[in-house]
């Protein structure tokens, strides 16, 4: 069970790189900020330059005045040459002043001052200069000493003005080079905070992207495979709302169902291998039944053939034995007309031969009765009717040797589709054979039970006489085995081929000691027949009839 604290990852994601363009720009703003100013100071230091050298041009200019005074130049020359400096001097103290103007800073504002001060004391200095050196003071050293005096005082004014104005503008130059010197060292430590921002966005853009996305990715990767090998109590909490979160939910809710599913697969393969077993174990059961089924089929199919072969043999020695019998009579009448009296010894065994010839008539026709099985006709019967019926045939039988007929039929026992002359054969068989083997008398139970669910009917024979021993409980429904002196061997092989054909089954237990049961079922192919109706008077008298 894993906990990982996670929330939007869009929204983390956005808000990242968000924080990181915003200090990009921030910087590349920084970066432009300190760029322009390194303009600014270039393009000052330019101004100045400018300034300097026009300040330079403008004192070189007015000091002209004074050389064309001293020159020797005609007087035309030398106004001419007067006019043409004042005019030059004044078109670019103009400009000067003009180009200071336009920038509007502080310092040109001072500048300004002092350069219309230089301004009107240089046209002051210029008339004075005109006067000085007019014809008309020539000869007044008073009045060309005054001039002179002002011109002095003009002239000082002006240098200083001048000198001002260049301090002003090395000033300026100055401020502007340290601003232009400061502008690369604010990029140097500006590019080094970039360099170190990079570096803690890589890291902190990996530390981030691992916390929200690789680790839940890689948790998420381990439990599906644990799932997949088979673990499905794996389960992954991710606290929060983001997508992860959902993914979480979603693989929890999987693995939940793969366990609820593989729970039932479970308890189904149980229970199916359960069942598959019970299937197997019947079908095992019903595969020996059928064995035994079929080995039953072959017996009586073997026992019909060798009925059949017996009838067969039966009848032809009842052939000759006729022919013998008519003979034998022609010859012993014939010795009676021949002979009317004869001796008594021959005619003794004259009459032993007429009887043994008899006899054997009588045992092969009683043989044949016996073997021989009627075609079956089959119709819906009452069992039980049928059943009270062969108990009484059998009470005289039964009382002459001491045994108690008990009789219990079930009161719901439905009608059967069957042969009734054959299942009356089947009943005084098995009853006759336990009848017969109680030595010192004792009892015999019948009883019967309807068996809906199945639709078949039980019917048990039991007697408690000395029983059957094991190694012979297989060996009775062979023909001709019998335990009997006067027993031909065929009578339970008669029963089980008549049971059989019947599409029912019979079966034999025993304990030595303690008597003999045989167990028959036979189908009910219409469950919905009615109870057959009790023969008057019969049902009650044979329940518990003592016949000792």
């Amino acid at each position: 069970m894993w906990h990982v604290r996670l929330y939007s990852i869009h929204h983390k994601i956005l808000a990242f790189f968000a924080l990181l363009i915003l200090g990009v720009l921030l910087l590349g703003g920084v970066a432009i900020t300190l760029a322009h100013r390194m303009h600014t100071s270039t393009v000052a230091v330019r101004d100045e330059t400018q300034d300097i050298r026009w300040n330079d041009e403008l004192r070189i200019i007015f000091l002209d005045f004074f050389v064309v005074q001293y020159r020797d130049l005609s007087v035309a020359e030398r106004e001419a040459a007067f006019v043409r400096l004042q005019q030059d001097f004044l078109s670019k103290l103009d400009t000067y002043i003009q180009s200071e103007q336009a920038r509007g800073a502080s310092t040109s504002r001072e500048e300004l001052a002092i350069l219309f001060q230089i301004r009107d004391n240089a046209t002051q200095t210029m008339e004075l200069l005109a006067q000085a050196f007019s014809p008309a003071y020539e000869h007044d050293a008073e009045s060309h000493a005054a001039i002179w005096r002002q011109l002095h005082e003009k002239m000082a004014v002006i240098d200083t003005g001048f000198t001002q104005v260049a301090a002003i503008n090395q000033r300026l130059i100055e401020d502007a080079l340290r601003h232009a010197e400061q502008g690369p060292q604010r990029l140097s430590i500006l590019g080094f905070v970039l360099l170190h921002l990079g570096i803690f966005s890589l890291l902190g853009g990996h530390l981030l992207l691992y916390k929200i996305v690789i680790d839940p990715l890689r948790r998420l990767n381990i439990a599906i495979r644990r799932v997949a090998q088979g673990s499905f109590t794996e389960r992954v909490v991710i606290e929060g709302t983001g997508e992860f979160s959902e993914l979480a939910l979603s693989f929890n809710t999987m693995a939940a169902q793969l366990e609820a599913d593989t729970s039932l697969r479970r308890v189904f393969y149980k229970e199916l291998e359960t069942q598959v077993a019970e299937r197997t174990k019947a079908l095992q059961t019903a595969n020996q039944e059928l064995q035994q089924t079929q080995i039953r089929l072959l017996e009586a199919e073997r026992t019909a053939t060798i009925c059949e072969m017996a009838v067969s043999v039966t009848h032809e020695i009842r052939q000759p034995l006729n022919a013998l019998s008519i003979n034998f009579q022609m010859i012993k009448r014939g010795l009676r007309r021949v002979l009317p009296t004869l001796d008594a010894k021959v005619a003794e065994h004259i009459q032993l031969l007429d009887n043994e010839i008899q006899r054997i008539n009588d045992v092969s026709t009683s043989f044949m009765k016996s073997v021989q099985v009627a075609r079956s006709q089959r119709h819906p019967m009452d069992l039980a009717k049928t059943m009270r019926h062969v108990v009484q045939l059998l009470e005289y039988e039964a009382t002459a040797v001491q045994v108690t007929l008990h009789y219990q039929d079930d009161a719901n026992l439905p009608l059967i589709v069957a042969d009734e002359n054959q299942i009356r054969q089947v009943l005084i068989n098995l009853l006759l054979n336990a009848i017969q083997a109680q030595l010192n008398g004792g009892t015999v139970s019948v009883s019967t039970r309807y068996d809906a669910d199945i639709a078949q009917i039980r019917l048990l024979v039991q007697d408690n006489g000395p029983g059957i021993a094991p190694e012979l409980l297989e060996k009775i429904w062979r023909p001709f085995f019998t335990t009997k002196a006067a027993g031909i061997g065929l009578g339970l092989a008669i029963v089980r081929r008549i049971i059989l054909e019947h599409g029912g089954d019979i079966a034999c237990t025993s304990t030595a000691g303690q008597g003999t049961c045989f167990h028959i079922v036979l189908p009910v192919t219409d469950t919905s027949a009615s109870r057959a109706t009790p023969a008057e008077g019969g049902e009650d008298a044979h329940q518990g009839v003592s016949s000792r």
